[in-house]
């Protein structure tokens, strides 16, 4: 979901920035097709029961290729995704949905492919581009703006490194965690994706496995650039070589590294764009807006992670069979105690009856433990349908400890209220500033 706020974001943004600057302003969304961590995009979060499921794709099969060269096996990514919409309950735009996602992937060769033609599909109306950093011509293009990085990498590095120690000395984490020696740049060797360091007058990587001079590197910029690509560091630069950027929109991470490299982009003898924090928003769905309105709950506290566990809590502590909770514990501290006669009886027989009583007394241990968590199972389920309005409000809106737009994709907010729901969340009046928003369906 964060991906499509942070579309939404460049296109809110430029139109904003058109009216005030009296000039076009594009929005361009730069696809890192050159990612080559295939298991950060190969998998969907999914609602079972009230839990969240992580529903792996397998990827292995495309080694150490790139999101932009791995080649997709179509046939596996369908059963995939069919067995995701499986999940999904059947809606009046069920049929719509699935076969728009299944038309695109007919189309696409790459994750890279497939990930444009969906996201274009939402928003080909509002002339946000898209440019994937990966494509064989763009690096051509690139080639002079390589043998700068090259040229100028031991500077570069000092500058970030030099900026973080100071961000650290300020109080602030090292969200790069830069190093004096690193090259910033990705070299492909035989399909592998290998980061660079400096050694001296040399750039080795893999463990020195591999190793070049600056002129030999300088030729791979000059004859074979789409072997090269940017890391973290240089990704910024790469962007401002390329385009005239008005202003970089990104999350918290993405920012996070940013701090680091304003004195990057004076070694290289530009200014640094303007940093916009992308909208940031929680969608409530209309089952979840009545379960707040029975709880007496707003979206905002359940969001922040604290209240829903309070509130669990509470109501397990008013429904505790405590009665029954102590015989079981009376029971347990009689039965340590005997144990503990008959360990000292058996030890003055032998040392080594010992440890035999103490495997028996966890046995006993482990049942009364059993008989525990069976009554708690069974008060648990005669108050199911409040745990699972509790487990349900959690689920949609702090999965996993953290915001919704970082768990779930659109799918079944789109499975639910239809095809359209990007326009509408675009129609919308936002106010673009670094608030969390909260958008009640």
């Amino acid at each position: 979901m964060y991906t499509v706020h942070k579309a939404i974001s460049i296109i809110v943004l430029a139109k904003q920035a058109a009216v005030e600057l009296g000039t076009d302003v594009v929005p361009v969304f730069w696809i890192a097709g050159e990612d080559h961590d295939l298991a950060e995009v190969s998998h969907l979060y999914r609602g079972i029961n009230g839990r969240l499921d992580k529903l792996n794709v397998p990827h292995t099969e495309y080694g150490k290729n790139s999101a932009s060269t791995a080649q997709l096996n179509k046939s596996t990514v369908e059963a995939y995704l069919k067995e995701y919409f499986r999940s999904l309950p059947e809606t009046a735009y069920s049929k719509e949905l699935q076969a728009l996602v299944f038309t695109k992937l007919e189309k696409a060769d790459s994750y890279t492919d497939f990930f444009a033609l969906l996201l274009n599909h939402f928003f080909n109306e509002e002339g946000l581009l898209y440019i994937d950093a990966a494509d064989t011509s763009l690096r051509q293009y690139e080639t002079p703006y390589f043998e700068e990085m090259i040229r100028h990498s031991e500077e570069i590095a000092h500058a970030v490194a030099d900026t973080e120690a100071q961000l650290q000395e300020a109080g602030y984490a090292a969200a790069i965690g830069a190093e004096e020696n690193a090259a910033n740049l990705f070299v492909t060797v035989q399909g592998e994706r290998i980061l660079l360091q400096r050694e001296g007058e040399r750039f080795t990587g893999k463990g020195a496995a591999i190793e070049y001079t600056l002129d030999e590197l300088l030729e791979i910029a000059r004859t074979s650039p789409e072997n090269l690509s940017n890391n973290v560091v240089t990704r910024p630069l790469m962007q401002e070589m390329v385009f005239p950027v008005l202003a970089f929109v990104g999350g918290p991470g993405e920012i996070a590294y940013w701090a680091a490299l304003k004195n990057v982009f004076q070694t290289a003898g530009m200014e640094m764009p303007v940093v916009m924090p992308r909208l940031s928003m929680t969608l409530v769905s209309r089952k979840v807006e009545a379960l707040l309105k029975k709880y007496n709950l707003s979206a905002a506290e359940v969001a922040k992670g604290q209240k829903i566990p309070e509130m669990r809590q509470h109501l397990m502590e008013s429904i505790r069979e405590e009665q029954a909770e102590q015989l079981i514990e009376e029971l347990e501290q009689q039965l340590q105690a005997k144990y503990i006669e008959i360990k000292k009886a058996f030890s003055t027989i032998s040392g080594g009856l010992e440890p035999l009583v103490e495997k028996n007394l966890q046995f006993h241990q482990k049942q009364l433990q059993f008989l525990k968590n069976k009554l708690e199972d069974e008060v648990i389920l005669q108050n199911s349908t409040q745990f699972a309005h509790f487990d349900l409000l959690e689920l949609e809106l702090h999965p996993n400890g953290g915001y919704q737009e970082r768990i779930f994709s659109p799918f079944p907010y789109m499975n639910d209220y239809g095809l359209n729901l990007v326009k509408e969340l675009l129609a919308l009046d936002f106010e673009y500033d670094k608030n969390h928003k909260l958008i009640y369906l």
